[in-house]
């Protein structure tokens, strides 16, 4: 399984304001493109995929959907706004989570009540977790294991301590290359070189 998580820090975990919020410079608008990116290919979606999407601006807990290609269920249209309100809706689903609690929607999307500190941690116990840094090692020459995860973060840079705690626990940099790329162009390019090694089930 290949898996994203992708941090974003202004999002907000309200399914009101979340709608609210596209247009007004917060950028939750990118998480459409994400989600396209790393879910769909040519007439279809990805089995072997998955992304977790970590949303923080919250009074109480973060949230993190997840959406599975071997779980996915309908989302038949793809353009911004409908995959935006299939994130409201799977939002809305989970206003009343308690910490670490989870639910999943009709959609086949997954909410959890927990932190991206929590979550990648989680990871680091039984799969390779690379940070996608411009001073990570080249992903070309990167040896990759076949459960992968990749993290990365929306518009909002991670924070410095950030970067400490998760070297502490074992994950490394890894770049695609000297261009600083939108976050669902690097998916992209990591689903590429995954591709072209046959890691893909």
């Amino acid at each position: 399984m290949i898996e994203f998580i992708v941090r974003a820090r202004s999002a907000p975990v309200e399914a009101d304001r979340f709608l609210a919020s596209i247009g007004t410079g917060v950028g939750v608008e990118y998480l459409a493109d994400i989600v396209r990116h790393a879910m769909f290919i040519s007439q279809g979606h990805r089995s072997d995929a998955c992304l977790s999407l970590v949303l923080e601006k919250s009074a109480d807990f973060s949230r993190v959907l997840r959406i599975s290609g071997s779980d996915l269920g309908s989302l038949p249209d793809l353009h911004e706004m409908s995959l935006l309100r299939a994130i409201a809706d799977a939002l809305r689903s989970a206003s009343t989570l308690g910490k670490d609690e989870s639910i999943t929607d009709s959609r086949g999307i997954e909410v959890t009540a927990v932190s991206f500190e929590h979550l990648v941690k989680a990871r680091t116990e039984s799969h390779q977790v690379l940070l996608m840094d411009a001073d990570g090692a080249d992903l070309r020459e990167a040896e990759l294991a076949q459960d992968v995860v990749f993290v990365l973060t929306d518009h909002t840079p991670m924070p410095k301590n950030t970067f400490k705690s998760m070297a502490r626990q074992g994950v490394q940099k890894i770049s695609v290359g000297p261009v600083m790329l939108h976050t669902a162009q690097c998916i992209s390019l990591v689903l590429n070189e995954i591709d072209r090694r046959g890691l893909t089930r």
